[in-house]
């Protein structure tokens, strides 16, 4: 049954990705944009894991059905709206007196991320506690939860500081340390800053739809295949391999090498502090709200608070990489916490026990 499960993730997580990355290749061709193709990636790993629940489903075993078919649905409207970016073009919408480009498709995708994720959120929250314990989605130590996001949203600051000191070093000028300063002279910024807290709930049906199927799913199939560490880093390692079309087709069109170079560093850096904090909370709300934050600050340190392209079509050298790495170390290091000693989930719940006998 568990294998049955893993053979459907995989099916969703990567096959739908390869098939749709088809479409979005015909859409880069052309020059549309690609962003609603994007959003629903972010989506196929939590369906991938929803479809294998309800599939290999115990028939004792309560689950939140109704917030389930709202992803699902959600997800193939995104679907949808996607392959009719390409099938049916529309040309974006030039609003000249104040430099707006709006891109309808791109638009319309928005409207059932909106719909998906606050209709998700109110199902999943008055669902009842069995069934959010049996889907992993109950809130769990709420205190260190909160601890760790302070501590992440940090981490994130300071790789972003560490990034830019070393970047402009490396370049002999001071221009990534002005882009920092005047994204906090930028009005936006603090506009942007403020709404997180009701953006999230607008918009957190996505990055549910990444930690559902990474953190929830996989990291404990891979960990207690092989270990806490060596799970975690394998994590990081498909999870940036997912990314692979969106490097070269959203990210840094003309640059995806050194794009997908760079993913694999930032997704086993994060994979490793994600993972620390999953496994310390056991609330897969936190890397939830921690993804939401990552790109979103991201936005906002680049000095694009208020751009929704701001991620799209960026230059990135192949200089970028050490300088990456080395900022990325921040998160690494956790790799190093007891709680990744060695051994895997299962012989650690067994080690548990056998100390709690004792006492």
């Amino acid at each position: 049954m568990e294998k049955k499960k893993l053979w459907i993730f995989i099916a969703i997580a990567y096959g739908v990705t390869a098939v749709m990355a088809a479409v979005m290749y015909v859409a880069y061709r052309q020059d549309i944009n690609t962003t609603a193709f994007v959003n629903v990636q972010m989506m196929y790993p939590a369906c991938g894991v929803i479809l294998g629940k309800m599939i290999c489903r115990e028939e004792e075993k309560k689950l939140p059905i109704a917030g389930y078919i709202t992803v699902l649905v959600t997800t193939a409207v995104m679907m949808l709206i996607a392959v009719l970016s390409v099938a049916v073009p529309i040309e974006p919408i030039e609003i000249g007196e104040v430099g707006i480009t709006i891109d309808i498709w791109n638009t319309v995708s928005q409207l059932p991320i909106i719909a998906g994720s606050v209709l998700a959120y109110i199902l999943f929250w008055v669902c009842g506690k069995e069934k959010r314990e049996n889907a992993g989605l109950e809130r769990r130590n709420i205190k260190q939860s909160i601890i760790l996001v302070i501590v992440f949203v940090a981490l994130i600051t300071g790789r972003v500081m560490i990034n830019v000191l070393l970047t402009d070093a490396v370049n002999g000028n001071d221009e990534q340390w002005r882009t920092v300063i005047d994204s906090f002279s930028n009005p936006l910024t603090y506009i942007t800053l403020a709404t997180l807290p009701i953006n999230f709930i607008l918009s957190f049906i996505a990055f549910f739809g990444e930690e559902y199927g990474w953190r929830h799913y996989l990291q404990p199939v891979c960990q207690n295949r092989f270990g806490k560490r060596i799970g975690v880093l394998l994590l990081g390692l498909v999870w940036a391999l997912w990314h692979i079309d969106v490097d070269f087709m959203y990210y840094a069109s003309g640059y995806g090498i050194q794009a997908f170079a760079s993913q694999i560093i930032t997704c086993v850096a994060i994979a490793i502090f994600f993972g620390y904090a999953y496994m310390k909370t056991g609330n897969i709300w936190v890397p939830i709200i921690m993804h939401y934050l990552n790109n979103n600050l991201a936005v906002i340190f680049s000095g694009s608070a208020g751009n929704a392209d701001a991620l799209m079509n960026q230059t990135i050298e192949w200089s970028d990489i050490p300088i990456l790495a080395a900022s990325s170390v921040l998160f690494i290091a956790f790799i190093l916490a007891p709680v990744y000693r060695s051994g895997s989930l299962v012989q650690t719940e067994k080690e548990d026990l056998q100390d709690e006998d004792r006492s």
